[in-house]
Formats: structure tokens, C-alpha cells, sequence
């Protein structure tokens, strides 16, 4: 069998470039310019850039050549069909030492379905239909996965551990998702249609959320919204396990969701209020997420609920919830409420408090400024000198805010003190909490050890 090189098209580009130029470079003038000293200098100026021109391009030419042929790489074979490609991506195999090499000819492989246009989506669908997959990801040993256990690539772990969920890839992460990029750039009727299964027969998250992805970049950001949709909303309120699942899969729920924000879908809200609390009484970030960015304020019952429903304990999740519902504080009476109850109730810790009060200036709007003033001015003095002077500072600066004065808060805070603010949070000597009480008696303090807020001196 025949094996060929396939050059990148800007070397295809040099090469011809370098023929015309050694055919036309260095040609006399004509009889009728020889007179012509002018003329002629231009020529030989011209004759010179083009022969630098040429020899860079010969350069770039040699260096793609001896790119493609170093190392392990495999030569292309030109004759290669459409199944007898997919057969080798599904015997791809990677490992630390030969994952360059690896990479290109998977990417030659993909290209070159690509190159054979429509011809080849009847046995991409064939493929895609199996619900099977291939990761593109280094295969190490058992010595090698017990190195990186004690730290060998923490680099790596810490990336997988903080990282967030993404659908940008420079290089395609398993062979489901090579081909669905495939099938966008080959385009057409059969390639859009074979995008339409996946959406409608995948069980996967994540091809549910990048499958949309791909679609809206090609056919426009309401393409498939119906289809997109159904299958988030279906796999949402009835997970499959997928077996033998990949980093992908673990996050398929968050996926699911980058679906409901591409579309705005506010259809979602009053479901995903009922995955709003975990079973250990935590805050779902990722239905929270959704709730605050595309609920908003038709959210706001599934978030007063869980702020009242006394489930969540977590002050951190209680200050979340009080940040994301006092948005709506001067507007919603349940936001009202919401604002009222916390400033009330010893229930709710000095954190909490904190958090609830610094929202209340989170607004230019003057009838809300104002709605929200005459809820602040309303609060009783709860008789404890901390909360009654963090009440009455943040009350003076929407004052100042409604009547357009200048209120220079953090001069404000630094006035009253770091020993104050050591104790109105919890951090008084000896790392008790002052005359707060212990944790326990607050709702909110007894499971997170959130930083003080301490003004700088």
C-alpha cells in the first residue's frame, strides 16, 4: 500500500510559490528597458525580496516536512477509508512517551474524514449510534498512576480538582466528541440530522450540553432549543449512570444545566427547586447557580423557602441564599420578608447578618434605594452594640445614597475599631466569639469557619 505525506495547505502553498518563483526570479528586462537605469534597479530590488521570500518559504517547507516525519508519528495512508479510519480511532492508544505523535495522527485521521465530505456521515452515525466511546487520554501503568497518587502531577490533579466544567478544547478529548466537531465542518442535511440523534438517543450530559454547543455555532442560537431542551430536562429529572465513567460524566449534571443557561430556560425553575438542597441539608451550587442567573426573580419563592425551610444550617449556604434573594429587596415582598426576618431573629449569626445588610446599597434605582431605607429604619434595635451599630453605619450610607452625598464607608469601619470587628464576628480573645454566644446558639455558626472581615488599620 501506498504511503504518502500530507502536507499542512500553507506548505502545500510554499511549494508552489517556490516553483513560480525559481521559474520568474532573475529574468532579464526586456530590450525596451535595458535603457531604463530606474527600471532596472527596481527590477533587481524586486529580484532580491522575492529570492529572500524564496528562501524562507523553503525554509518553513523543510521544517513542516521534518515535523511531520519525526519521532513515531505514522505515515498517512492516502487510500485509507471512511470505516477503516473510524476502525483505527477506535484502536487509538496513548501513553506519556508517544502522545504527540498520537495526537497528530488523530488529528490527520479526523481531517481526513473531513476531506471526504459527505461520503463519510452515514459511518460517523453508524459509530455514534453504538453509544460507545473512546477518551483520548494518556494510558499510564500502575507505577505511574501510584506516582502521580504521591504527587508526581499535582499539577494536573489540582486542575481536575478546582478546575471548572468546560466545552472548549483544544484538542478533542474522546472520539464522540472528535466526530461531532467532524460533522459540523463537513456540514449539510445527513450531518445535521446525525447531530439531531445524539440529542435525541445520548444519555450523556456532557454530549448533550457540547452537541448543543456545536449546533448553535453552526445553525444559530435558537437552532434545536426544543430538542436541546427535552433531553436536559429528561436526563435532569431522571440521571442515567453511565458506566465506566470519565471526569465528563461525574460533572454531567452541571452540563446539564449549561444547556438550560444557553437558552435562558426559565421553564426549569420550579424543578430544580426541589435539587436545591442536598440530602446532608447543603447547598446545590450548580442548581443556585442556575436559579440566581437564569431564574432571577421567579426563583425567588425556591430561595426563600430553603432560606426558611431550616435545612440548611451552613452559614455560608444561609449567607449565599440571603445574597442571591435580597437582590429583589425593595420589589419583592418575599425578599422584604426575607430582609426583615434575618435582621430579627437571633436565629441568624453576625455573618449572616453582614452578608444581608451589604446588599441593601446594591442598587441605583431611586424608588428601590428608597423602599429599601424605609426597611432599614425600621429595624429595632436589637439591644446587642454590634449589630445596632453595623445596622445603623450601612442606614446612613444609603441615606447618603438616595440624597446623592459622598459616604466614605471604609473610613466609616476603620473608625469603630479591629477589636470590634473581632468580636461583632466572632474572633474575640482567645478565639471566642466575644459576647455573640457560642456557635451552637446561632443558626448558621456551627458548621463553616468562614474569614473575619477586619478593616485594615
Amino acid at each position: 500500500m501506498k504511503k504518502t505525506v500530507f502536507l499542512p495547505a500553507v506548505a502545500t502553498g510554499l511549494l508552489v510559490t517556490s516553483i513560480v518563483l525559481t521559474a520568474g526570479c532573475g529574468q532579464a528586462p526586456s530590450g525596451e528597458s535595458t535603457g531604463n537605469t530606474v527600471q532596472l534597479e527596481a527590477l533587481k530590488k524586486e529580484n532580491g525580496s522575492l529570492k529572500a521570500k524564496l528562501a524562507n518559504a523553503q525554509s518553513r517547507v523543510d521544517s513542516l516536512r521534518a515535523q511531520l516525519n519525526s519521532g513515531d508519528s505514522t505515515v498517512a495512508d492516502s487510500s485509507l477509508s471512511a470505516p477503516e479510519i473510524i476502525k483505527e480511532l477506535t484502536q487509538i492508544k496513548m501513553t506519556s512517551k508517544d502522545r504527540r505523535a498520537v495526537q497528530r495522527r488523530i488529528n490527520f485521521l479526523l481531517e481526513s474524514l473531513v476531506e471526504q465530505g459527505e461520503a463519510s456521515v452515514p459511518h460517523i452515525r453508524e459509530f455514534l449510534n453504538k453509544m460507545e466511546d473512546i477518551d483520548f487520554v494518556v494510558q499510564r501503568s500502575e507505577g505511574e498512576e501510584n506516582e502521580r497518587g504521591r504527587g508526581g502531577n499535582s499539577r494536573e490533579r489540582g486542575r481536575s480538582r478546582g478546575g471548572r466544567t468546560t466545552l472548549d478544547f483544544e484538542q478533542p478529548p474522546s472520539m464522540r466528541i472528535g466526530l461531532i466537531d467532524i460533522l459540523v465542518e463537513i456540514g449539510g442535511d445527513r450531518a445535521e440530522a446525525a447531530l439531531a440523534e445524539v440529542l435525541a438517543k445520548t444519555a450523556r450530559g456532557f454530549e448533550v450540553a457540547y452537541t448543543t454547543k456545536k449546533i448553535r455555532g453552526w445553525l444559530g442560537n435558537e437552532a434545536y432549543r426544543d430538542e436541546a431542551l427535552d433531553a436536559a430536562h429528561t436526563l435532569l429529572n431522571d440521571p442515567v449512570d453511565v458506566p465506566n465513567p470519565n471526569n465528563f460524566d461525574k460533572s454531567s449534571k452541571q452540563y446539564l444545566f449549561m444547556v438550560l443557561e444557553m437558552y435562558n430556560d426559565q421553564t426549569f425553575v420550579q424543578s430544580a427547586q426541589g435539587m436545591l438542597i442536598n440530602e446532608d441539608g447543603g447547598i446545590d451550587r450548580t442548581v443556585l447557580d442556575y436559579l440566581d442567573d437564569v431564574g432571577k426573580e421567579l426563583a425567588m419563592d425556591a430561595v426563600y423557602q430553603a432560606f426558611n425551610g431550616g435545612q440548611v444550617t451552613d452559614r455560608g449556604d444561609l449567607s449565599n441564599l440571603a445574597r442571591i434573594g435580597l437582590k429583589y429587596t425593595g420589589a419583592n415582598p418575599q425578599a422584604n420578608q426575607m430582609f426583615k426576618d434575618i435582621m430579627s431573629s437571633d436565629e441568624y449569626d453576625m455573618r449572616v447578618k453582614w452578608s444581608a445588610l451589604r446588599e441593601m446599597d446594591d442598587a441605583d434605582d431611586t424608588n428601590t434605594l428608597q423602599a429599601r431605607l424605609s426597611l432599614m429604619q425600621g429595624i429595632q434595635a436589637s439591644g446587642d452594640d454590634a449589630t445596632d451599630k453595623v445596622v445603623e453605619m450601612y442606614t446612613r450610607q444609603i441615606e447618603a445614597k438616595v440624597n446623592g452625598e459622598e459616604f466614605d464607608m471604609r473610613k466609616e469601619m476603620q473608625g469603630l475599631g479591629t477589636d470590634f470587628w473581632r468580636n461583632a464576628f466572632g474572633r474575640g480573645e482567645n478565639g471566642d466569639r466575644g459576647d455573640r454566644g457560642s456557635r451552637d446558639n446561632n443558626r448558621g455558626g456551627n458548621r463553616r469557619n468562614q474569614p473575619t472581615i477586619v478593616p485594615a488599620p
